[in-house]
């Protein structure tokens, strides 16, 4: 195909940790990319190998002429700015609905006044809260922090927007992402890029509450493919609400425990207070994703930190 034959997609947030994973997966799939990032905490680096490959425009998504520019051309948007610390959420709440409310919104009206065919929403499983898992999509949200609630609140918008003004939208609940390029100083920073950082300097690491709390770790090449296949679905999505998890419950200490032993060591491990809005389990049930955008995860969690850790 020529290169105006093939689609251009716009991934907002594209050179953070997810998103300059997903330009990679869009480009391996034959689209083209345009990257709008305000490189707040996205790093141009981490586009490093795929640069000469992507347009890149800087700009947020609270400027109304810089995303009205950004979507000129595209078909698709893969949408992944936002703030996302849950801790810093319920501190600047109001910074939140801005960025992640407002933002959503006004990037969603550009869109249909754009022509655009599908947005892919970065959701987030804190939108179960406190439900028992494993978490399906059937269960009604819950959120437990301003950050949860802007994310729910996303999902709405997703869903008004493919109802009322011709956008589908797809709103993919990712669970924990890992991988290479996150961060471990970030203030975003999830706790396998903290484990690993500090056990790799045989530095203590800090476990919050008594440690037996559960999550789903999906490495992020899972979360990448994921976003391809949403992209590539030849039904409309009608906004739903789609889990992307592995569907294995792993908990933190033995989380420590596997990264000790991809790394050859073994923890030091102090506690601290369980943190404010954290939830205490969280796994996802995957059959919509699989039934819907023909996603599986393939990839183990002991397999992805050893590649991490070598």
């Amino acid at each position: 195909m020529s290169g105006g034959a093939r689609p251009l997609v716009l991934v907002t947030g594209g050179a953070g940790f997810i998103g300059s994973h997903a330009c990679e997966a869009l480009l391996t799939d034959g689209m083209r990319v345009r990257v709008f990032d305000d490189f707040s905490t996205g790093n141009a680096a981490n586009l490093a190998g795929i640069w000469r490959d992507i347009e890149v425009a800087e700009g947020s998504v609270e400027s109304p002429d810089a995303l009205a520019r950004a979507m000129a051309g595209v078909r698709d948007v893969v949408h992944l700015a936002a703030r996302s610390s849950v801790a810093e959420s319920i501190a600047a709440a109001d910074v939140y609905r801005r960025v992640n409310i407002d933002g959503t919104r006004a990037l969603l009206a550009t869109a249909a006044d754009a022509g655009v065919r599908r947005v892919v929403f970065a959701a987030s499983s804190s939108a179960y809260g406190d439900h028992a898992a494993p978490h399906d999509e059937s269960m009604e949200p819950r959120p437990m922090s301003p950050y949860a609630e802007t994310k729910v609140a996303g999902e709405a918008l997703v869903r008004e927007f493919a109802e009322s003004r011709g956008v589908d939208g797809v709103a993919l609940r990712f669970f924990n992402v890992y991988g290479p390029r996150q961060d471990p100083n970030s203030a975003y920073a999830a706790v396998i890029a903290r484990f690993r950082s500090r056990i790799a300097a045989d530095l203590p690491i800090t476990i919050y509450g008594d440690g037996l709390q559960t999550r789903d770790f999906i490495h992020v090449s899972d979360t990448a493919r994921a976003i391809a296949c949403a992209l590539r679905a030849t039904t409309p999505l009608a906004g739903t609400a789609v889990n992307i998890g592995t569907g294995r419950a792993t908990s933190v200490l033995e989380l420590a425990s596997l990264i000790a032993h991809a790394l050859g060591g073994s923890p030091v491990m102090t506690h601290a207070a369980a943190r404010e809005g954290e939830v205490r389990d969280s796994v996802a049930v995957t059959e919509r994703a699989a039934a819907m955008i023909g996603f599986r995860a393939t990839t183990r969690i002991e397999d992805g930190l050893a590649s991490m850790c070598r």
